[in-house]
């Protein structure tokens, strides 16, 4: 099983009004999992990549595998952090 730490990337950009809700959703996911590596990226910063599997924002990848579009409920994308996490821990 792979066993690079786990990263989620969240994607936004200025003209997304749901893109403020996915800043507190990555905030929340940033407290629950300390060892989890979040990084917002923001589409309007002049240094931004997007992601190629990025087609709408908001966009959430973990390690790079889109796992929700939209705002996922906090307690969902938990259980698949959790899910992935607990996997690791048995293939150990």
């Amino acid at each position: 099983m792979n066993q690079e730490p786990l990263a989620l990337e969240v994607v936004v950009a200025k003209h997304c009004q749901q893109c403020r809700q996915s800043l507190q959703v990555a905030d929340a996911l940033q407290k629950e999992f300390p060892a989890l590596k979040v990084h917002v990226v923001d589409l309007d910063a002049p240094d931004a990549v997007k992601p190629d599997a990025v087609f709408a924002v908001p966009s959430y990848l973990l390690n790079g595998r889109v796992v929700s579009l939209g705002n996922p409920e906090v307690e969902e994308i938990s259980g698949t952090i959790r899910a992935l996490l607990q996997a690791r821990e048995v293939a150990k």
